[in-house]
Order: structure tokens, then C-alpha cells, then sequence
């Protein structure tokens, strides 16, 4: 990811709509994770960013965190989070079966070998451990977006259901989301690449500035779509989720 792009997280993950809208899916899984446990949750966070994991999981348990980037490690240790360890996520530091959860989101795009990544995630996680995956959708909707994060791919769901079985992740729920915001999302990108000019450094989505209405309005039909998934898997979208556990 490009640096100026960490710092550009940092100020808008909190009220961004998108990443609200993610916290509030991982939450609900968190949640029943919890209940069912009965007692606080061991959680690891891979590819952690700017931290938003550490304030808003807490509740659930003990969050870790690792990211490969030493900028990720700055942003998290100046706003007082220290249970972060710089490495790669193909290469966890971690023993076996060490976490109740592990969150990978919107981090094996990232990946040069996502298929090492997923192995990782099942080995530190335990017999019945949780493990939830979050990723870019459609290689149709490739931009700059993609080239200032770093990506590598962006996943249909045929892919990642393979990938993720042949890590040895048995699947309970895998869904596009992001399904409204799929038309105009695919409008701006094909725009955005259509304008960028030769050399020019590529830059992220994230630098709009939404007025709070529209960004109001857009949490909350992320979270009807959210609502919707517990019924259906949903057809297409920007991003899809899956929710696994050890095979």
C-alpha cells in the first residue's frame, strides 16, 4: 500500500460507511462467537491497518494484531496499541491452533501466495475456532483503488470457495456484499481509470468526502444488506465475505 495511504485510513475509518458497515459484520459473527464461548475470545487480526480492530473488537476478547508494514506499526503504536507484531502473513509467528478467531479483512488480496496465507490462518486456528475473510470482488472492477492498495487480484466467489477449501476451511456462509453500491462503484472506477494520466501516482477511493447524509444513507443500506444475509447469499456486490471454520 502506498504510504500516503495509511494516514488517509487512519482519518476516515472510523466514519467511513464502508468500514463501518464491515466492523458491524464481523461484529455480529464476534458476538455469537463469544456467547457461545462463554468467556472472552483469543482473536487475531491479520493485516491489521490502522488498529480500528483494537477499539472496536475489545469487547469480544483479546485482539492481536499483525500487519507486514512497518507505517501499520507506527499508526497503530501512536495511537497506544501495542499488541501488534510486524510480519508476514504467509509466515505467522504464532503456534499452532493459538486463536479462537481469526479475521483476514481485505488482506489475501495483498498476498503474493494467498493460498499460503489461508494455510496460516487455519494452523494458528483452533479445532473450532471461527475465521472470517473479507475480500475485493470482480477483476471487472479493478482500478486505481487496487494499484495504490497494493492488491494482487480481486476474487470471484467460484475462486475464493476453492482456494479457501483447498486451505482445508470448511465454509458456512460465503456472500457477495456490497451489492447496492456495485453500479455506481463500477461507474467511478472506469472513470477514475479512464482519467489517470501516465506516471501519475495512483490514489485509493477513500479520499472522498461524502456529505453525512449520503454517508448515513449508505451505512444504512449496508446494513439491510447485512440483515438480508443472514436469509440469502447475496448474487454479486463490490466485496464478498466468508465465514469458515477448520475442515
Amino acid at each position: 500500500m502506498e504510504r500516503g495511504e495509511y494516514d488517509k485510513i487512519l482519518e476516515v475509518e472510523e466514519r467511513n460507511w464502508w468500514y463501518r458497515a464491515r466492523r458491524h459484520l464481523v461484529a455480529r459473527h464476534l458476538r455469537r462467537a463469544r456467547a457461545a464461548a462463554g468467556r472472552p475470545l483469543k482473536i487475531l487480526d491479520i493485516a491489521c491497518a490502522a488498529g480500528m480492530s483494537f477499539r472496536h473488537f475489545a469487547e469480544f476478547g483479546e485482539v492481536r494484531g499483525v500487519d507486514l508494514s512497518s507505517e501499520t506499526v507506527r499508526l497503530c503504536r501512536s495511537r497506544g496499541i501495542d499488541k501488534i507484531v510486524q510480519c508476514d502473513a504467509m509466515k505467522l509467528p504464532f503456534r499452532d491452533e493459538s486463536f479462537d478467531v481469526v479475521l483476514s479483512l481485505d488482506a489475501l488480496e495483498h498476498l503474493d501466495d494467498d493460498a499460503a496465507g489461508i494455510a496460516e490462518m487455519r494452523r494458528v486456528a483452533r479445532r473450532d475456532a471461527l475465521l472470517l475473510v473479507t475480500v475485493p470482488a470482480f477483476m471487472f472492477l479493478w482500478s486505481p483503488h487496487d494499484v495504490a492498495f497494493h492488491h494482487h487480484r480481486r476474487y470471484a466467489r467460484p475462486e475464493l470457495r476453492r482456494k479457501l477449501a483447498a486451505g482445508g476451511l470448511a465454509i458456512d456462509k460465503l456472500s457477495y456484499w456490497s451489492t447496492c453500491v456495485l453500479p455506481p462503484v463500477w461507474a467511478m472506477r472506469k472513470l477514475r481509470g479512464a482519467a489517470a494520466k501516465e506516471g501519475e501516482a495512483a490514489t485509493s477511493d477513500f479520499f472522498l468526502s461524502l456529505p453525512r447524509p449520503v454517508e448515513a444513507l449508505l451505512y444504512g443500506v449496508m446494513r439491510g444488506e447485512i440483515a438480508l444475509m443472514q436469509l440469502l447469499d447475496l448474487p454479486f456486490g463490490v466485496s464478498l465475505f466468508a465465514k469458515c471454520r477448520r475442515a
